[in-house]
């Protein structure tokens, strides 16, 4: 696989993290992998880069719940 695409995966699970729709790295990866990323589960083999993707879901999740209290 080309860097490119990697990069553009990395783009993507950035995107679907902030979007506080998914619950963590894990329904990310999944979801990257029905999105045509078949390398999701080898590059999110890390845990720091999965504690910050959860981090990230987390925040935006937060963030929905805020917003929809006001």
């Amino acid at each position: 696989m080309s860097r490119g695409r990697d990069a553009r995966m990395w783009r993507e699970a950035g995107k679907l993290a902030e979007s506080g729709d998914y619950e963590g790295w894990q329904a990310i990866e999944s979801e990257l992998q029905s999105r045509g990323f078949p390398r999701a589960k080898l590059l999110l083999d890390n845990d720091r880069i999965r504690d910050i993707l959860d981090e990230i879901c987390k925040s935006a999740q937060e963030q929905r719940a805020n917003a929809n209290r006001t």
